[in-house]
Parts: structure tokens; sequence; C-alpha cells
């Protein structure tokens, strides 16, 4: 029985033998659970296609994407025929010539594949790969990518400051200056906190707008204070109490190009122009200037002082700029019970723009927080980024400092100003000295190339 047993059983078992030699058992594709498994033999091609998946994100409309490189490789054992490779879709493109390839075991090769959107939508489709691979004839990788009408601009800086720097305050002493001026002698210790913790060698000295005085007209009122001084605070505030009986006719340019000039610059103000040292002018005024000095020669004037112009920065601290209209510009605002007003400071802002300076609403009820910022762009430290593209959408600006995202907010956080373009830090959020700051945001693009 049992030789007769062995016997029957004898054909089964060659065959068992033989299937062990010469094939493999390879399950059914997915979605074809269930099935019987195919017989695959060991020596036949097999087909890898890498990446297993495209996503080309957002490219701008009518724009080719960047390429993405997808690899066809033969890891079987026997030569791998592709007759042919294409996308589902046409907005996705591969540089493959049409022609039908050979790829001997372990040989591969790459095409470039791009997405070039007609729309704002998303797209989704398939590269289709065509070979004689036994069990995957058909291999399809996953593509999608969506049309986008802006691109993602990326700026940044590291926060640094200079090691000295020269300042020149012009106080605007006319009749209607006096809480104007109560409140920024209040708010000195945050201007000069800053200069303290970075440990500058800096100069200050004050004048007035007054240019009708002939002992004022771009005179120092005081001696120069500098680290040294005693009771710095005190000093200054001394000096900054230049009442209201100045002349009604503001003339700060005037001032600073006569505090900076001969005679006075060789004589009584000499030394104050330091070659090493950073060059800041903060004015303060409730008018705007009636300089007799054209705006463009003052500014090549200033900027001329250093031979690099970056270390020369106008800073205003005056009425809101005319923003179109006959009546428009200018401010009004309470600090506590006190009421702040002013007119537009137009050619002030406008100096501060040209020369990489900072302006501040004389109006703005947190002195404290404008002299801090005045003080560290004073410095040459980054309060207030002026950006270089315009975003199309500030809801999806994004900063980073060292990595780690800083998000929106007045209080320790930053806010985004449209009519200046300008991204400015707060409180805590303003960066430190030596760290890294990166803006990310959307802007209207061009094609690449």
């Amino acid at each position: 029985m049992t030789v007769r047993l062995c016997s029957n059983l004898l054909p089964l078992c060659l065959a068992l033998v033989v299937g062990c030699n010469d094939y493999k058992l390879n399950p059914k594709p997915d979605g074809n659970e269930g099935t019987e498994p195919t017989e695959v033999p060991a020596e036949s091609p097999d087909i890898e296609v890498e990446p297993a998946s495209l996503d080309f994100g957002g490219v701008l409309k009518n724009c080719p994407s960047a390429p993405q490189t997808v690899t066809v490789r033969n890891v079987g054992q026997a030569h791998l025929d592709v007759s042919d490779l294409s996308f589902a879709n046409s907005r996705f493109s591969l540089d493959w010539d049409g022609a039908a390839f050979q790829l001997a075991p372990g040989e591969e090769r790459e095409f470039e594949a791009l997405f070039t959107p007609e729309a704002y939508s998303p797209y989704e489709t398939e590269l289709v790969v065509l070979s004689n691979d036994p069990d995957e004839g058909e291999l399809t990788v996953p593509s999608e990518g969506y049309g986008d009408e802006s691109a993602m601009y990326e700026e940044g800086f590291v926060q640094s400051s200079w090691d000295a720097v020269d300042v020149l305050w012009v106080i605007d002493n006319s009749c209607s200056m006096d809480e104007e001026q109560t409140e920024m002698r209040n708010n000195f210790s945050s201007f000069i906190t800053e200069f303290v913790t970075l440990e500058l060698d800096y100069q200050m000295a004050v004048v007035t707008t007054d240019m009708d005085d002939p002992s004022q007209s771009g005179k120092f009122v005081g001696a120069m204070m500098t680290p040294s001084t005693t009771g710095i605070e005190a000093e200054f505030v001394r000096q900054a109490s230049q009442g209201s009986a100045g002349s009604g006719e503001e003339r700060g340019m005037d001032a600073v190009y006569a505090a900076l000039t001969a005679p006075l610059i060789g004589g009584a103000h000499a030394g104050f122009l330091r070659e090493e040292a950073a060059l800041a002018v903060v004015v303060l005024s409730d008018e705007d200037d009636y300089s007799r000095v054209v705006d463009g020669t003052f500014q090549s004037f200033f900027q001329g002082l250093k031979a690099d112009p970056s270390k020369v920065t106008f800073n205003a601290i005056v009425g809101d700029p005319t923003s179109g209209g006959i009546f428009s510009g200018g401010c009004t605002d309470w600090a506590g019970s006190t009421m702040l007003s002013a007119s537009a400071g137009d050619r002030y802002v406008n100096m501060a723009l040209a020369t990489g300076g900072l302006w501040r609403s004389i109006c703005y009820a947190d002195y404290a927080e404008t002299m801090q910022h005045i003080s560290l762009t004073s410095a040459g430290m980054i309060a207030t980024l002026r950006l270089s593209e315009v975003p199309t959408n500030f809801g999806l600006i994004e900063v980073y400092v060292d990595s780690t995202q800083w998000y929106y907010g007045l209080y320790d956080g930053w806010t985004y100003d449209s009519d200046e373009n300008s991204l400015t830090f707060h409180g805590e959020a303003i960066p430190a000295q030596g760290e890294y700051v990166l803006v990310r945001y959307p802007i209207t693009g061009e094609c690449s190339g």
C-alpha cells in the first residue's frame, strides 16, 4: 500500500521539484486578492520606478515647474522592454522621445518630468509605464500639482549693530511742541537702554529746528554726551527741554546741514563726526520741514558724509505723511490725558525712507516703543524690515528667527504695514544680536528661466 501511494504521487512530486528549480510564485497585483497566484519565471524582467509618486506642489499658471527626475530600473534577471511612458494629463510631460527601449538586468534610465498648469486649480493624474514585466506590465505613478498665482519669495538678514555711532537730535522748539517734547523726554530711557545693552561707543548732541536765532542755527545746545557722561538720562532731558519759544518756521534739514559743515564742524563741533562711527539723525517735529536746502541735495550731502552710505540714517518722529487728497496726512491721538497732534511730515518721512532710516508717528501713544525702535535703527539694527517685494497675501507671510517661527501680533510679535510694505517687530520679538531672520511670502511671479 505504501508503494502504491508513492507511485500515485510521483508526478506531483516531480512537478514540485521542477517548480522549485524553474519558477517563483508571485501574488497577483493589488486589487486581485483572492485569485490564484501567477507563476512568473525566475529569470524574468522586473520593473522598478522611482519615485513612487510625484508632487509638483504649487506652480505658476502657464509656467513649467522645476523638473523632477523619474528613474526606470530593471531589477529582474532578464531584459526589460519598455514600450510606453506617458501621463494621462497633457499638463504633465516627460522628456521621452517616444521610442521603445530595453534595459538589461541592473540597468536604469532617467527622465525629467514637468508640470505646466493652465489654470488656478489642482491637478491629479498618473504616469503610466508599459513594459514586458510579467506581473507589472502596466505600472502607474500617481502625480499631482496645482496652478498657483503666486511664487514664494524669501529674504533674510542677520541682526547686527555698529560698534560706534554718532547721534544728532533735532528738536522742534516751536510753539506747539510742549506735549511731544515731554513724551520724548519721559521715554528716553527706552532709547539709551538699548545703547547700553549693546555696549555702543556713542556720542550724542542736540540742535533745534530754529534757524532764525543766531544762537541756535544748527549749534549744539550743550556739550556732547557719551557713555562717560554723568547722569546721561538727566543730561539728555535737560538738553532736549527746548521749550516752545523757537521759530515757527521749522528747518530741521538746514539745522543738520549747518551742524555738520564748516564752520561749526571744524570749530565748536570738532570731533563729533568720527570716521569709524556710523551717523544717525533723529528729528522730533509736529510740522513738515521748511528748509531752504533741496531734498536731493541734502540726501547727497548726508549720505556722502560716510564712505559707506549704509552707515548714515535719517530718522523721524513726525506727523503721518500725506496719503492722498488735499486735507490728508497728519495725525491726532491721545497719550493718557495728553492730546498729541501734528501736520504731515512728508519731507522728513521721505528722507527717512531714502536713507534706510525709520519714521514713527509723533501721535503714537507708545513713545517707549517708538524710542526703542529709533534707538535700534540708529545702532544699525533692524526693528522694521522693508520688504524687497510686495506680498500678494499678507496672511501668508511667514517669519522665522533662527528656524523658529514667530507669529503675527502687536505684543511680542510682528505686524505688517501695507503702506510702507514693511514688517515691524515688537517687544520680545525684536531679533537679538546675531540671530538670523528669514521671511517668506507669496509674490506675483514670472516664469523662471
